[in-house]
């Protein structure tokens, strides 16, 4: 992580977000694990910038719940917590269901051939076990489908809250046949979105955004 970041470049005026950006993300990817410690004085060290912006950074994820802060002890990666991620699994299917359907009246050709797209690289990125590749995929997906009815700023708002689920999203893509079936999912969903059927477009992306609690079931049960 920290040859990653001693590489980044990292604007003066945006470098607090920068570092909450990077961290976030390998929080989000598994890079960083839980109860992984995070050291603020070599992540300030390894950018070349001063704590100060490493410090706000970490206030930030601490209040997103993705880090711990122990005062006089340390700071370091927060578990996956099972109310967290329920929360945003509610939230985000209430939210993508219904843009879903809106969808099944907003989506045009271009918009149709750019999710199949999409589809075909995970098959590709899949056949490859390019996990992380995939997940930007996954990603895409659906905010292409935000995009068809002009709602991205609607995608953007949930990225926060989602990204607890994210994490959750991410070990389970490893598990076998979980990247195939996330492709046969979003193929159903586009099914549907392709013959404007509003109710199997619902039942598709309802399916698919539960199969993390079924995930969730077995990562509690796999957990030491």
């Amino acid at each position: 992580m920290l040859d990653t970041l001693r590489h980044a470049n990292v604007r003066p005026r945006s470098t607090a977000t920068n570092v909450y950006e990077m961290l976030r993300s390998d929080i989000v990817l598994g890079v960083l694990r839980p109860q992984q410690p995070i050291r603020e004085a070599e992540i300030a060290a390894s950018l070349s910038v001063s704590r100060t912006p490493v410090r706000e950074a970490l206030l930030r994820l601490a209040n997103l719940g993705l880090v711990e802060i122990f005062p006089q002890s340390g700071t370091v990666v927060a578990p996956i917590r099972v109310e967290k991620v329920k929360a945003a699994q509610l939230i985000r299917e209430v939210v993508e269901v219904e843009v879903s359907r809106r969808a099944c009246q907003a989506a045009n050709q271009a918009d149709l051939d750019a999710l199949a797209g999409i589809v075909d690289e995970q098959e590709f990125a899949a056949s490859r076990k390019d996990v992380r590749r995939f997940y930007e995929l996954d990603e895409a997906f659906h905010r292409r489908i935000f995009a068809t009815v002009d709602c991205l700023a609607a995608a953007d708002e949930l990225e926060d809250m989602k990204a607890h689920l994210n994490r959750l999203r991410f070990v389970t893509v490893n598990w076998p046949n979980r990247l195939e079936a996330i492709i046969a999912e979003h193929r159903d969903i586009l099914a549907g979105l392709a013959a404007g059927d509003e109710d199997a477009t619902v039942i598709a992306m309802r399916n698919h955004l539960r199969t993390i609690l079924q995930a969730l079931d077995s990562f509690v049960t796999r957990a030491p």
